[in-house]
């Protein structure tokens, strides 16, 4: 088998070697028949030898159609892994989060939000404007000082919640808070109105 024949082989692919020798037997017939008929004007004689050409013609002609089907390049469909491969569609980066989510309005608001009155005892905070993540917002109130206070926070004319008064104590609070813009203060006497308040941010 020559080098050209086993690599079609090798390859996978039909062999075309009977292709080659039917077209080669069909040609060669072809041409004898040419020169035949030019040298004898009684070729092929009378209807037996009409009919022997005929039928040998049809023979070869058969065969060279049949081997050139049979020896056609077959189409491999695409293996199970490629075929279910979508098309048009990048894979995601490794460690990227596909799930889409939104946030809870009732979760935790982050870590607590630390307030401190003056230690000295003077009517202000040591904090005046404070951040807070939107949710359950802990405040941790630490008043060192002898003077009560405590921290309130407040919406404009309504009073959300706040803290304990405590003197040289601490106190905690969880309001619930939605995005917005807030104020703190200590309610105390007449704390506020001496300056002892702040703003708190929620995002």
């Amino acid at each position: 088998m020559s080098a050209a024949v086993h690599t079609v082989l090798a390859a996978g692919e039909p062999s075309k070697v009977p292709f080659y020798v039917m077209g080669g037997i069909l040609a060669a017939w072809a041409v004898t028949l040419a020169a035949i008929g030019l040298s004898r004007a009684e070729f092929p004689g009378g209807a037996t030898g009409q009919r022997a050409v005929m039928g040998i013609s049809a023979i070869l002609v058969l065969g060279t159609l049949t081997s050139a089907v049979a020896t056609s390049t077959k189409h491999h469909p695409e293996s199970g892994a490629e075929a279910a491969e979508p098309k048009g569609q990048e894979p995601a980066p490794p460690g990227t989060d596909t799930t889409k989510t939104g946030p809870s309005p009732t979760s935790s608001g982050g870590g607590p939000v630390k307030v401190s009155a003056d230690p000295s005892g003077q009517l202000k905070y040591e904090q005046t404007a404070l951040t807070a993540n939107a949710g359950k917002v802990t405040i941790d109130f630490d008043n060192p000082s002898s003077t009560q206070h405590d921290v309130t926070v407040t919406a404009g004319q309504g009073k959300l919640g706040g803290t304990k008064v405590v003197a040289g104590g601490k106190a905690t609070a969880t309001i619930n808070l939605k995005a917005g813009n807030y104020t703190f203060y200590c309610s105390v006497d007449s704390h506020r109105q001496a300056g002892m308040e702040g703003k708190l941010t929620v995002k």
